[in-house]
């Protein structure tokens, strides 16, 4: 809940404040106008790059890349409930038939998105994203006010982690990031409610994810804390994340849970919280550089963590699917899928597994407004994008899932190459009654092949 300064009290109230005494420290002072000046140009730029980004995004009918659509088929659900005067059901009944949570976690950003869905539609849902995004960084020169100033605000701008939440798609964590920035710089100002209502909305909206980083926070800023504060720090602390728990029981309730292994789901979690928690954390570190005084800093040192900030966007590229990421920006749907999704291939209430590819499952979200039920949820640890060992796995598979269709466009095997789901689906087809499950092709399709799914034949 605090920015890591190692100096004293003097320090601290510098940071929460802004005052000049710290504020002039980290820039070198008058000798250092020059780097102050270009700074600020540096600052302007990225600020205007991320400013063309929003509009950008905003610009897409529907804004399509890794993690959007999951935020856009849920609030699409609650926008059709609450509307039409059903209230608010506890599940959602086109993922994972009917299993799945309406809010396995993000209540607050997707209620409140859902609320102006009749105006703007799925852009209600990009709208949200980039108002995160912009909260997000407003919260954060807030709760560190000496990185407002010339190359530190450029270097805070171009944090890498930063960069990629709003282009993946990252919703829930960034509204909750913002909170959790809000709860940081209201525990420095001494507003202890605020700090712990903003700790609880945090954890709340995004509970798997942000829980762990605000865990992380206090341990980190602890030895920082007054002496007399440390004991309340940490009771606060355990406090908000007891409230906090049946947001996160809600993450456990998930089909997904169940239709993945322990260890993909740790592997899952550990990623995915180690990079998110370089939002946070790369401005604490950044505070803690500018108010350490063992070795001033040189005065173009921020414009070097700029510059490396901006070089590192490079290793990220592919590892992280920025390229897919950054496409989203210009990306219109597959008008293959809208073409499937139109004609009479989906069939109201019966089970669909989409096997698309290079759509930011837009293939899902498609299908699922279109009247079908998805087999799994959009989290991709349960959509199984991998191989099956035999027919007789394949159709327990099918079985398990309660599939009706499998609609299989031309380009999930570029994608998934060690997938061999379409192949078994041909040869089953020709084969009759497989493992309790027969398949049936259905003729016709323009860049899509379908599937009828019998079971217990």
């Amino acid at each position: 809940m605090a920015d890591p300064v190692p100096t004293g009290p003097a320090a601290v109230t510098t940071v929460a404040t802004g005052s000049a005494h710290g504020a002039e420290a980290p820039d070198g002072g008058a000798a250092a106008g020059g780097w102050d000046r270009s700074g600020r140009i540096a600052t302007a730029v990225i600020g205007a790059a991320w400013v063309v980004m929003g509009l950008l995004a905003l610009a897409r009918p529907v804004f399509i890349s890794h993690d959007s659509l999951s935020n856009n088929v849920h609030v699409w659900w609650i926008a059709e409930q609450l509307w039409s005067g059903n209230g608010v059901p506890l599940r959602i009944a086109p993922l994972a038939n009917g299993e799945a949570l309406t809010f396995p976690y993000a209540s607050v950003p997707w209620l409140t998105s859902a609320t102006v869905w009749p105006l703007l539609g799925d852009r209600a849902v990009t709208l949200w994203l980039v108002l995160g995004m912009a909260a997000t960084v407003a919260a954060t020169f807030w709760t560190f006010p000496t990185l407002r100033r010339g190359w530190w605000a450029a270097a805070t701008l171009a944090n890498p982690s930063l960069v990629i939440s709003p282009l993946l798609g990252q919703l829930p964590f960034l509204w909750a990031a913002a909170c959790c920035l809000l709860a940081m710089g209201s525990w420095h100002r001494r507003r202890t409610g605020a700090a712990v209502l903003f700790a609880v909305l945090a954890q709340v909206i995004h509970p798997a994810v942000v829980m762990p980083i605000v865990a992380v926070v206090v341990l980190v800023w602890l030895p920082f804390e007054r002496p007399d504060r440390r004991a309340s720090l940490v009771g606060w602390w355990i406090l908000s994340a007891v409230v906090s728990l049946p947001a996160a029981w809600a993450v456990f309730q998930s089909p997904v849970v169940a239709q993945t292994s322990l260890v993909t789901q740790v592997a899952a979690l550990f990623q995915t919280v180690a990079m998110r928690l370089l939002v946070v954390l790369v401005p604490m570190v950044l505070v803690g550089l500018q108010l350490q005084r063992r070795r001033p800093l040189p005065a173009w040192s921020p414009a070097a963590l700029t510059g490396v900030f901006l070089l590192l966007q490079v290793p990220m590229y592919v590892p992280f699917g920025m390229d897919f990421a950054w496409g989203s920006l210009t990306r219109d749907p597959p008008a293959a899928i809208d073409r499937f999704a139109a004609s009479d291939g989906v069939r109201d209430g019966d089970t669909y597994r989409v096997l698309s590819a290079f759509d930011g499952k837009y293939g899902l979200y498609a299908v699922a407004r279109a009247g079908g039920v998805l087999d799994a949820e959009f989290f991709p640890e349960g959509l199984h994008r991998g191989g099956f060992s035999s027919e007789g796995q394949y159709a327990a598979f099918l079985r398990r899932r309660l599939v009706d269709h499998v609609v299989a466009f031309d380009d999930y095997t570029d994608r998934y190459t060690r997938s061999n789901e379409p192949d078994l689906l041909r040869r089953m087809a020709e084969e009759g009654c497989v493992g309790g499950v027969r398949i049936t092709r259905v003729p016709g399709g323009d860049g899509w092949s379908l599937y009828d799914v019998e079971r217990g034949c």
